[in-house]
């Protein structure tokens, strides 16, 4: 189970990906703004973060990649788009972003990259075995 922080300002898409991860099998925290979201990635127990790319608070593009990337420290980042573009994409996967989520969302894509990033389920601990007189 991943612990994933979803930074969305449009609650309809939030709450879907949201219940999504709980459906899937992970925790999710939301966060309606960038300041919030930077504020909530301190949480080292975050382990997965998702990003709208276009936030009302956000600061111009570069700054807010920059600042995206320093407070994830390292986490998997994954941003979502309306309007991707492959240029885009070429030049932010660059900068060390994971992946795009792209509007509409692809069910199946979500389930295999959460499956790929996901850190593995602690494992279960086994029955003592029985001792033999």
């Amino acid at each position: 189970m991943a612990h994933i922080l979803i930074i969305e300002d449009d609650s309809a898409v939030c709450d879907y990906l949201a219940t999504l991860m709980d459906r899937l099998g992970h925790r999710a925290t939301k966060a309606a703004t960038f300041a919030d979201g930077l504020e909530l990635m301190a949480d080292p127990g975050i382990n997965i973060i998702i990003s709208d790319i276009f936030l009302p608070d956000s600061p111009p593009f570069h700054e807010w990649l920059t600042k995206l990337k320093s407070h994830a420290a390292g986490r998997p980042l994954i941003l979502i788009t309306g309007e991707p573009s492959e240029e885009f994409a070429a030049k932010v996967r660059g900068e060390g972003i994971t992946a795009f989520l792209t509007k509409p969302f692809e069910l199946a894509f979500i389930k295999g990259l959460l499956a790929r990033l996901a850190p593995p389920p602690p494992p279960r601990p086994q029955p003592p075995e029985p001792s033999t007189p």
